[in-house]
C-alpha cells in the first residue's frame, strides 16, 4: 500500500510540475489499508454504509503518500517521496449514526470513507501516529522532506 500511495504521489506532482517553471510542487494521495485490501473513496451512498459496517469496531491503516518536488528552470530539479502511515482505531458506531454520517456526504469524498477533520472525527476512538498525515498531508514528514531538499519549513510560513 505503501508503495501505491507513493506512486499516486508523484504522479499528481509530475502532473503539477510539467506546468511549472519554478516552483516547490507537493503531490499527495491517501488509501486506507483494511485487512489487507486497499480502500481509497468509496464508490457510492451503499458502499460507504457497507464500509462503515466492516470497519465499525476494528483498526486500519491510512497510508499517505507526498511527493515534493523542487521545480528549476521548467525541469525537477530534486524530488523527495515518502510515507506516513497511521492505524486508525474505528469506534463502533450505531446503524443511525451511519447512515446519518453517509447521508452528511463526507465520507464518500475520502479515503477510506472517514476523515479526522470532519463529521467523521467522532466515529474515531484513537489514532496511532500523524493525524496530520490522516487529514492529507503529514506536516512532520514535509518538515523533513524540505531540510532533505536543504530548506526548512519555517522559510514558508509567512508566504
Amino acid at each position: 500500500m505503501a508503495e501505491l500511495v507513493a506512486l499516486l504521489a508523484t504522479a499528481k506532482a509530475q502532473a503539477v510540475a510539467r506546468q511549472e517553471s519554478d516552483a516547490l510542487v507537493i503531490g499527495a494521495d491517501s488509501v486506507l489499508e483494511f485487512r489487507g485490501q486497499p480502500l481509497g473513496k468509496p464508490a457510492d451512498a451503499a458502499d460507504a454504509r457497507q464500509r462503515w459496517r466492516r470497519m465499525a469496531g476494528r483498526s486500519g491503516v491510512l497510508h499517505t503518500g507526498q511527493a515534493l518536488f523542487d521545480v528549476q528552470g521548467g525541469a525537477v530539479a530534486r524530488r523527495d517521496v515518502a510515507v506516513s502511515s497511521t492505524t486508525i482505531h474505528f469506534a463502533t458506531p450505531t446503524d443511525a449514526e451511519i447512515d446519518a454520517y453517509v447521508a452528511s456526504g463526507e465520507p464518500l469524498q475520502v479515503a477510506g470513507a472517514f476523515t479526522l477533520d470532519g463529521l467523521g472525527a467522532a466515529f474515531v476512538r484513537r489514532v496511532e501516529g500523524d493525524p496530520t498525515g490522516v487529514i492529507g498531508l503529514s506536516l512532520p514528514l514535509l518538515r523533513v522532506q524540505l531540510g532533505r531538499l536543504g530548506l526548512t519549513i519555517t522559510e514558508f510560513w509567512d508566504r
